[in-house]
């Protein structure tokens, strides 16, 4: 659930793969990109890629970067990321899958 409870702090910027699966290195740079633009949206590029780093991280320890991968993935392709409701809603299978892996003991 830390992932979780992070990706909802970092918000609308969530994503900045800096590992080596191959949908988070081009997921959470053009993730991180958009999210920017979002109006309000206090995080910078760089924020959003050192968070997003930290929250690979933690879904690979954990070992869902499967789950994290679609996550991100369907993120990419929301019609609305600036929301965290309207996204979540898109993506609530994928962020359903990563909640359990997460939570698994």
């Amino acid at each position: 659930m830390k992932v979780m409870t992070s990706m909802a702090l970092v918000g609308l910027a969530l994503a900045a793969l800096s590992c080596s699966s191959g949908h988070g290195e081009e997921g959470c740079p053009e993730l991180c990109e958009r999210a920017v633009e979002c109006p309000g949206d206090p995080m910078t590029e760089d924020s959003c890629l050192d968070a997003c780093s930290a929250e690979t991280e933690a879904a690979e320890e954990a070992g869902c970067e499967g789950a994290w991968e679609s996550y991100l993935e369907c993120r990419n392709h929301a019609d609305d990321n600036c929301v965290p409701e309207n996204y979540n809603e898109e993506c609530s299978i994928q962020l359903e899958s990563l909640n359990s892996c997460l939570a698994r003991p």
